[in-house]
C-alpha cells in the first residue's frame, strides 16, 4: 500500500507521539456517550447583541439579537436541549427567531431544530450540509444513543428540519442592520463546514473545524491537509474571536495550534501505517501524548480507528457523497 509523500520531519514526530511501551488508555464508547467535566454553561456577550453560549460537556452556540429579531447558530443535541437553548435566548429578547445557521452535519448541532421551526425560524446551511443531514440521519442517531441514554431523552423527539435555504459559497445575510456572512472555503471537517462571519464585530463561528482545546471527530473529513490549510485561512482573517463549536471563545494562536495538531496527528497516524501497524497495534502504542489534555482526547481511541479507516481505504469512514 502506497501512501502520500510525508516530510521527513514526522520521523521525529513518531518518537515524541511515543512509539512506546504500551500503556492503559480509556477506550471511549461508539454511542456518543459523553464523559467530559460537567462545566455549567456560560453565556458571553461576544459583541453588542451577539453572544456565544459555551457548554464544554456538549456543543456551542451563538444568536444575535436585533431590533428586527434573532439569528440563531446552532441549535444542540436534542429538542430538549433546543428548549433550554430558546429560554436562554428569551432572557435578551422576545424578538423573532428569524434565522437559523446549521454550520454542518453533525447531530449535536441540529437535532434541536424542531423547536426552532416551531418558532417560524427559517433555516440555511450549506448544500452539502443539507445532503449530509438527508443521508447521515441514521448514522448520526447511531452516534448520540449513548448520550440520550445518559439524559434520558427519548430519540423518538428527533425530527429531521431541513434547511429552507442552501448556498455554494458565501450567502450575506442583514438583520436588524448587522452583516452576517456565511462563507464556504471548502470541505475542513466535513463537507459543507460553515464559517458564520461577523465582519463589523471581527467575530466568527467556525462550526466543526475549529475547537479551542479540543480534539474533533476525523471520520467525516475528505482531506486533512485541505482541514488544516484551512484554519491557516481563518487564523489569517480580520477577526479577533474565533467561536468553536466546542471550547471556549478563542484567537489566532487557538487555531494555529488546532491546525499544528490536526498536522501531527496526519504525520503521525501515516509514519504508523507506514511501518505496517495494525489499526489495535496504534490505538496501543500510538499516544499522541503532547495533547493528552486537549478535550476529547479520551476518545483516541476511535480517532485513530477512524483515521486508519481513510489512510487505508482512501475513504472516510463517514464517506459524503
Amino acid at each position: 500500500m502506497k501512501l502520500p509523500v510525508v516530510a521527513l520531519w514526522t520521523v521525529a514526530f513518531g518518537l515524541a507521539v511515543g512509539l512506546a511501551a504500551p500503556r492503559a488508555i480509556a477506550q471511549a464508547p461508539a454511542d456518543g456517550a459523553v464523559l467530559e467535566k460537567d462545566i455549567p454553561l456560560k453565556v458571553t456577550e461576544v459583541a453588542p447583541g451577539l453572544f456565544f453560549q459555551y457548554h464544554h460537556q456538549e456543543s456551542n452556540n451563538a444568536f444575535l439579537v436585533t431590533d428586527e429579531g434573532v439569528l440563531v447558530i446552532d441549535t444542540r443535541q436534542h429538542p430538549r436541549r433546543a428548549e433550554e437553548l430558546l429560554a436562554t435566548i428569551r432572557k435578551y429578547t422576545d424578538k423573532p427567531i428569524k434565522w437559523v445557521i446549521n454550520t454542518h452535519a453533525h447531530g449535536d448541532h441540529y437535532f434541536g431544530n424542531s423547536v426552532f421551526k416551531r418558532e417560524g425560524a427559517t433555516f440555511i446551511a450549506h448544500r452539502d450540509t443539507a445532503g449530509m443531514m438527508k443521508s447521515h440521519l441514521a448514522i448520526e442517531m447511531k452516534r448520540r444513543m449513548g448520550y440520550f441514554k445518559q439524559r434520558q431523552y427519548d430519540p423518538g423527539e428527533v425530527k429531521l428540519v431541513l434547511p429552507d435555504v442552501t448556498f455554494d459559497s458565501k450567502l450575506t445575510l442583514t438583520l436588524g442592520g448587522r452583516t452576517v456572512e456565511l462563507l464556504y472555503l471548502g470541505p475542513g471537517q466535513n463537507p459543507g463546514d460553515t464559517l458564520v462571519y461577523f465582519p463589523k464585530e471581527r467575530v466568527i463561528f467556525t462550526g466543526g473545524p475549529f475547537s479551542k482545546n479540543s480534539w474533533a471527530n476525523p471520520s467525516f473529513t475528505p482531506s486533512m491537509s485541505n482541514w488544516v490549510e484551512m484554519l491557516r485561512k481563518i487564523a489569517a482573517m480580520d477577526v479577533d474571536k474565533y467561536l468553536g463549536g466546542h471550547g471556549d471563545i478563542g484567537n489566532k494562536q487557538d487555531v494555529l495550534h488546532e491546525a499544528q495538531m490536526l498536522a501531527d496527528f496526519d504525520a503521525g497516524m501515516r509514519e504508523a501505517v507506514a511501518k505496517g501497524m495494525s489499526k489495535d497495534d496504534i490505538i496501543k502504542n500510538v499516544k499522541f501524548e503532547k495533547y493528552k489534555d486537549v478535550r476529547n482526547y479520551y476518545r483516541m481511541n476511535l480517532f485513530i480507528s477512524s483515521y486508519y479507516h481513510f489512510l487505508t481505504t482512501g475513504r472516510p469512514e463517514n464517506a459524503y457523497p
